[in-house]
């Protein structure tokens, strides 16, 4: 930091405002029966503040963003998520600053602000402040504050946003923000409601997978380690989203779908949206849904079409279960949506309930055994594999991108692999290149030249370094139906 810089922060610190100072002038405009709680959310909220919101602005000017934020507060209703977007000029608020504000008020729980954050940047909306008190409030049953304090373990806490952006001046594009983030900090309320029961619904599931196991003798192995994997999941995992269970019932054109009334949880709470609302003929299905529904695994995991609109803004995860009656035959599925956690693509690959059984059978298709050469190889390969991919990717489908990863060592070409997803929306590509060949300009340029021949988009990318001479780039794109792939040199 220069000189000139350094004293232009040393004069700000000085002459800003203390907290105190701002919370005597928020007294003198306030009524006198509610300036004590008034004063206390002030002191709350100026707490949370960056040093830069204070120190640039008068006390005249904070009392005032304090004031309207309290305004706003008393207004809101516990249960409710209230919402505000507004340009502040000091004819309506008091103050005057080339922003547009955000408020938002709620009771306390995870996801608020990274919620925000992400939806606010896939806008390309710059958040110039974001001030987020947590606080205990005791209101009266017409819903009026009676005391407010610092956030304490009661349950009556409230969550409160102040954010500045970068001024909107056209007013339906602030009603149209105001209205998006009303409906995903709602998702937000259904998806931290319903977390308990969607974890009921896991303990559950594995629970009617054990008593199938002990039915069908021949399934036990699978369906303890798909046991195996939820219980991974559920204990950190995994975010889990929304829940919904599916019944296959029979009609008099045959076997069709249908959602179970009273299942949905979470994002999936409302049962109207799903297109399985009323009785979808199985027939009248498309192939690959058919498939995946009627045939393979017990377990599926994909990619689900959406975009998560909590935590975290990425194509949520689908984890899917196929119910089975007494003797074995798929009745239905038990729906699980969400997002992998950091501990998910953080724990090691042969450590994971599902992903360290497909190894095992790759190890086994070609013999190897332990401690010799191609089992450590093979090992490596997998480990150094994007979680994504495994997850999302049969054992003999892997098996394919490990066997061409070993023939290429050494060999100084370059091969291109590319795998449509089950579902058909999206795209694997794995390009092995010399190493002396790779860099980030490279890397730019294969992805271009992939969603311009794929018409994509790309969702996730990774790099694996070390084995032999080779780089190994993977992508997961996401594609419009209806475009194929091949693979080449």
């Amino acid at each position: 930091m220069s000189d000139t810089s350094d004293a232009v922060v040393l004069r700000l610190r000085d002459e800003s405002p203390t907290i105190d100072a701002v919370c005597r002038q928020l007294e003198r405009l306030l009524d006198p029966d509610e300036a004590e709680p008034g004063v206390a959310f002030a002191e709350i909220f100026l707490s949370r503040a960056p040093q830069e919101f204070l120190h640039t602005r008068s006390a005249d000017v904070l009392a005032h963003i304090a004031l309207g934020a309290w305004r706003f507060v008393q207004e809101s209703q516990p249960g409710r998520v209230d919402v505000e977007v507004f340009n502040p000029e000091v004819d309506n608020e008091g103050w005057y600053a080339p922003v547009t504000v955000l408020r938002t008020s709620i009771s306390e729980r995870p996801f608020i602000v990274d919620s925000l954050r992400e939806f606010l940047h896939s806008e390309g909306i710059s958040i110039d402040y974001l001030v987020h008190p947590v606080m205990q409030v005791e209101r009266s049953d017409a819903g009026e504050i009676i005391s407010l304090g610092h956030s304490t373990n009661g349950d009556s806490k409230e969550s409160f946003v102040h954010c500045e952006l970068s001024r909107i001046v056209d007013v339906d594009t602030r009603e149209s923000l105001r209205s998006e983030v009303g409906r995903r900090l709602q998702d937000v309320v259904r998806v931290t409601d319903d977390f308990h029961p969607m974890v009921r619904a896991v303990n559950s599931t594995v629970v009617r997978l054990a008593e199938c196991a002990s039915a069908q003798p021949r399934l036990c192995e699978e369906l303890e380690e798909v046991q195996a994997f939820l219980r991974w999941i559920r204990d950190g995992a995994f975010v889990f989203l929304g829940y919904r269970e599916y019944d296959i019932v029979e009609l008099t054109g045959g076997p069709a779908i249908v959602v179970r009334p009273g299942s949905g949880l979470g994002v999936l709470r409302d049962e109207a949206d799903s297109s399985f609302a009323e009785p979808v003929l199985v027939s009248e299905t498309d192939p690959a849904t058919r498939e995946l529904l009627l045939e393979g695994p017990h377990l599926v995991i994909t990619k689900a079409n959406t975009r998560s609109t909590v935590h975290r803004l990425a194509r949520m995860d689908y984890v899917g279960i196929k119910k089975l009656s007494s003797d074995g035959e798929i009745v239905g599925e038990h729906r699980f949506i969400g997002l992998f956690t950091s501990k998910a693509y953080g724990e090691d690959a042969n450590k994971i309930p599902i992903l360290r059984r497909k190894l095992q059978v790759i190890l086994e298709g070609v013999d190897a055994q332990e401690g010799s050469h191609d089992y450590k190889e093979i090992n490596t390969i997998f480990a150094t594999m994007p979680k994504e991919e495994l997850f999302l990717s049969s054992a003999a489908e892997i098996a394919v991108n490990v066997q061409t990863v070993l023939t290429s060592y050494h060999t100084g070409d370059v091969h291109v692999t590319l795998r449509e997803d089950p579902l058909r929306r999206g795209v694997w590509a794995m390009i092995i290149l010399p190493k002396e060949r790779f860099s980030g300009e490279v890397r730019l340029a294969i992805e271009g030249l992939l969603i311009i021949r794929l018409h994509a988009e790309v969702l996730n990318y990774h790099l694996a370094l070390g084995e032999g001479d080779q780089a190994r780039l993977h992508f997961y794109l996401s594609t419009p139906r209806g475009v194929r792939c091949r693979s080449g040199e």
